[in-house]
């Protein structure tokens, strides 16, 4: 059984998936949103090079005592604040913390914080209990439209190893960064 108090069993899921599109140790993983750095550090120790990402003061003191500094914990706003590029980055939280009407501006941050190529692994909620407040919910081809602005979406699929709360409303995408200056 999942404790909620650690890390997702996605990311092994999730990393499964970006393996077959290459991904591998030690590419650099950004976990935007990162929170109390549960997935930011299981990341970290497979191997990968893991920026923990969050605006709260809060929760990134709260992974510091936790996890310690074997994860980079930074404060930073997603939307506004420039990092440098990553190969891949880690969204369990991040993307469904935000109101249906900046999701445009999440994916395009997103795209602009990976470099060229880069990979997008994302869970995604399809049902939540609640729609006033977030996690906030996307239907899989409501997050295509949206991610093809940017990237090519390489897998997108309902997600078998969910916590049993959430068995059957969490969803999967793989996607690649697009290199072909198609992007807005």
């Amino acid at each position: 059984m999942w404790d909620m108090n650690g890390p997702t069993p996605l990311v092994e899921e999730l990393l499964a998936l970006g393996a077959s599109e290459g991904l591998s140790v030690p590419a650099r993983i950004a976990v935007p949103g990162c929170g109390y750095g549960h997935d930011a550090a299981r990341l970290g120790s497979l191997g990968f090079d893991v920026t923990g990402v969050d605006f709260s003061p809060r929760a990134l003191a709260g992974a510091r005592a936790r996890y310690g500094e074997a994860v980079r914990w930074v404060g930073a706003d997603w939307l506004e604040d420039s990092l440098p590029p990553f190969d891949a980055l880690f969204d369990h939280t991040c993307f469904p913390s935000f109101a249906p009407e900046r999701r445009g501006s999440v994916v395009a941050a997103h795209a602009g914080k990976l470099r060229p190529s880069g990979l997008w692994l994302g869970a995604f909620f399809s049902a939540v209990s609640r729609d006033a407040d977030p996690p906030y919910a996307i239907g899989p081809a409501e997050l295509r439209r949206l991610a093809e602005a940017w990237f090519d979406v390489l897998h997108l699929g309902e997600a078998k190893r969910s916590h049993p709360a959430r068995a059957g409303r969490e969803f999967l995408v793989v996607a690649r960064r697009k290199t072909d200056g198609t992007a807005p």
